[in-house]
């Protein structure tokens, strides 16, 4: 190098001869605008140029390796060749044809490395056999020593073939020091998982005197394992003999092991695929087996556990349950279930509100939801079966009629399985959608609601606190102007009528006469109370309690269409309207006041009133609870005209029942 510096002092303006285009002219002349550049426009013109003594590079822009080969056999100067990117000419075949040097000119650089490389080939052809005649055998050792790789030489004429040079990286590498390694084949590197076949390999090799490369498991002195890349090459003597081997050991473990651990996840996204490809297979088969139960199932009860039987049997899931989720209510707890963990599902309940849970996350996005199961609220790990659930709104159109849950192994919802889980969900929900519908049309099934009402600001919780009483419900009379007459029972006795103070919703509130002096009250209702809104819907209260807390009733309905506009409709009139209970009645038994409420529409609202009066007053009793005089009072009549309302009242009631009693 220092022959190299005290020659450029000298030349410090290599000329150059450059065979450029007009388009890349200016720029290669900035480029080299520190060496005395000389330029032409053809090789033709080149040739004519070219002189040893006057000439110390030639630069040429071709991608024609005719140019190179001509130019060559014209000088022995250094020859650059400059190339586009989208030269056809490559560096390999432009060094072939006998340039010293290619420079491709990229966006990223363009002519800034173009100087330097002309440089370097004149100071190589100038000071290269000087340089290379300063490589001094004391040079090549520090060379071999200071290595960043381990270099091992084995002798190959001494029983063994034993160690005679270790340089510091194989110290490093391996832990041993040269004492310790010098005069022992390297084959104490090796242990219990070592590769016998590799090791095996590397012996073959050097009984043939050949090269080899081989990656081998070592061990370090202090026992910990890596990984060894060992490339061999037998080195000769005078004669033409092998007298040593030289070794390469290169510490390739931190590669190996991202190999393997890319191996290993390869292994296991096909692994999951497959089982994932098995699940979709079965999920379908199972859509077409749930398909055929829609079509074959008579009832709806019969169609959820058909389906909840049919998933749990399918690997990989083990348990399976549908709730009821119609009516939005505000735990969810399963109807039917099949499979294994029976006890953990006939137990549970499910807060609606519980985000956690994918049952609850299900009902509120109408989407398949799945969650490993110890990482849910109401699944846990502990009692769940399996490791996951995975929750399956049943939906038709807007209606969401219920949720499957499954329990099974999977660790997570693939799409395609939450695809093929969401079709069933649809499947299932059409279904539902028409068994309920058919029989809203063809059966005599109603449908028994149970409501809870924690609104304070309603009439008649108003009134039980006024009264400091519970009301439970006696009956109630439609009036054509709109309002209500309910007849109301008071525990305990209170004197309802010396409340004075104004309730929003009551019109009024009267004590009725009852034989046995209990507090039975009328009290008339504005339109748009709740039991307007059960009327209105096509639906017939049956219970009624009000305390100064809330209020708790229940009317039946013919359907759950009808339902659920109910319980619309309540919601937007009170505030704490919970459903508390939803229950199917096949061909209830009518009471007393079922039968009445089922001739009311023959009756007119003075002779329902004259009728509701005598019946709630013990009219019909021996003796009398209470007198024609009195019930006709409580009506503002004369008692002739409330008998006339009470007779007319009579005949239709008995016509009705007669009637029906003869069919």
């Amino acid at each position: 190098m220092n022959g190299t510096s005290a020659s450029s002092s000298s030349h410090a303006h290599p000329r150059v001869l450059a065979v450029v285009g007009e388009r890349e002219r200016d720029r290669i002349e900035d480029a080299l605008s520190s060496l005395s550049v000389e330029t032409v426009s053809s090789v033709e013109a080149a040739r004519g140029r070219l002189d040893t003594d006057s000439v110390d590079c030639l630069v040429v822009q071709t991608d024609r390796t005719e140019d190179i080969s001509s130019l060559r056999a014209e000088t022995d100067a250094p020859l650059v060749v400059v190339v586009h990117p989208d030269s056809g000419l490559s560096s390999t075949a432009g060094l072939d044809a006998g340039a010293t040097d290619v420079v491709p000119l990229v966006e990223s650089n363009l002519f800034e490395r173009l100087p330097d490389r002309v440089e370097s080939a004149v100071a190589w052809r100038r000071f290269g056999t000087e340089a290379t005649g300063q490589i001094t055998e004391d040079l090549k050792e520090q060379a071999l020593d200071e290595a960043p790789v381990g270099i091992t030489i084995a002798d190959y004429t001494l029983p063994d073939r034993p160690l005679v040079y270790v340089n510091e990286s194989f110290e490093s590498m391996t832990g041993y020091s040269a004492a310790a390694a010098l005069g022992r084949n390297c084959r104490y590197l090796q242990g219990p998982k070592t590769d016998p076949e590799q090791v095996a390999e590397l012996r073959e090799a050097i009984d043939a005197k050949e090269s080899a490369s081989v990656e081998l498991l070592n061990y370090r002195e202090d026992g910990e394992t890596f990984w060894n890349r060992v490339d061999i090459a037998p080195l000769t003597g005078p004669n033409g003999e092998v007298t040593h081997f030289v070794g390469f050991q290169t510490d390739i473990t931190e590669r190996v092991r991202a190999e393997e651990a890319a191996e290993t996840y390869a292994r296991r996204v096909d692994e999951e695929r497959a089982r994932l490809q098995s699940l979709v297979e079965h999920i379908e088969g199972l859509l077409e087996d749930v398909t055929s139960a829609l079509v074959r199932a008579e009832t709806r009860r019969e169609l959820e556990a058909t389906v909840c039987r049919r998933v749990a049997a399918t690997a990989p899931f083990e348990s399976a349950w549908i709730g009821d989720c119609d009516f939005s209510p505000s735990v969810i707890v399963p109807n039917e279930w099949s499979g294994e963990h029976t006890a953990f599902i006939e137990g549970l309940e499910i807060d609606r509100d519980d985000t956690d849970d994918p049952t609850a996350r299900a009902v509120h996005t109408l989407t398949v939801e799945s969650t490993v199961a110890d990482e849910t609220a109401s699944h846990d790990a502990a009692s769940a079966p399996g490791r996951s659930a995975i929750a399956v709104p049943l939906i038709h159109r807007e209606t969401l009629y219920g949720v499957l849950t499954v329990y099974g192994d999977a660790a997570e919802l693939d799409d395609e399985v939450a695809v093929v889980f969401g079709t069933l969900g649809r499947a299932v929900g059409a279904a539902i959608d028409a068994f309920e519908s058919r029989r809203s049309l063809l059966s005599d099934d109603v449908l028994e609601l149970e409501f809870d009402v924690s609104d304070s600001a309603q009439p008649l919780v108003s009134l039980a606190e006024a009264g400091d009483c519970r009301l439970a419900y006696e009956g109630a009379v439609p009036h054509d102007d709109g309002t209500l007459s309910l007849f109301v029972s008071v525990t305990p006795p209170a004197q309802l009528t010396d409340v004075d103070t104004e309730i929003d919703g009551v019109v009024a509130v009267s004590k009725l006469p009852r034989g046995d002096d209990a507090g039975l009250y009328e009290v008339v209702l504005e339109s748009g109370s709740l039991t307007h809104l059960v009327a209105d819907a096509g639906g017939r209260l049956t219970d009624l309690e009000a305390t100064r807390t809330g209020s708790r009733f229940t009317a039946i309905v013919p359907d759950r269409a009808v339902g659920r506009t109910l319980l619309d409709d309540l919601r937007t009139v009170a505030t704490g309207v919970e459903l508390r209970a939803v229950r199917d009645r096949s061909s209830p038994a009518r009471t007393r006041r079922e039968f009445a409420s089922s001739v009311g529409a023959d009756l007119t609202d003075r002779q329902h009133t004259a009728l509701q009066l005598a019946y709630l007053g013990g009219f019909f009793d021996w003796p009398h609870g209470v007198t024609g005089d009195e019930l006709a009072d409580a009506m503002g009549v004369s008692r002739a005209t409330f008998h006339q309302h009470l007779r007319a009242a009579e005949r239709k009631l008995v016509t009705q029942f007669f009637d029906n009693d003869s069919t």
